[in-house]
């Protein structure tokens, strides 16, 4: 399926259309989730990441480490996994990792700031 709907694309019935459009948006977001993560991995900031998203740096990392919160939310029922516990904490490091990256680059971590 094409992610790229315009609206001369969608089918006549209005029904069948907004079906099409809700899988573009799944299709977007899981695209969009992957880019975040492939930028994150070749060294981009929050910044630059929520930047290229037209969103500010502590929104795009909300909304990239929200699905890490609501899984360690759903944890507390007792139906997280070994594997699921080993996928959330590497969702924290990485989370962590981003976050530490971002304060340094501002110029501090931990209120110890750092200057030129």
């Amino acid at each position: 399926m094409s992610v790229i709907v315009t609206a001369e694309a969608l089918p006549k019935d209005p029904l069948a259309a907004l079906r099409v459009l809700v899988e573009s948006e799944v299709e977007i977001d899981r695209v969009r989730r992957a880019q975040v993560i492939a930028a994150r991995s070749a060294g981009a900031t929050w910044q630059e990441v929520g930047d290229a998203l037209g969103v500010s740096r502590q929104s795009a990392w909300e909304s990239f480490t929200a699905d890490a919160r609501s899984a360690l939310a759903a944890a507390d029922d007792g139906t997280l996994s070994e594997d699921g516990a080993l996928d959330l904490a590497v969702a924290g490091v990485r989370a962590a990792r981003g976050h530490v990256s971002a304060a340094i680059d501002e110029g501090g971590v931990g209120g110890i700031h750092v200057s030129d």
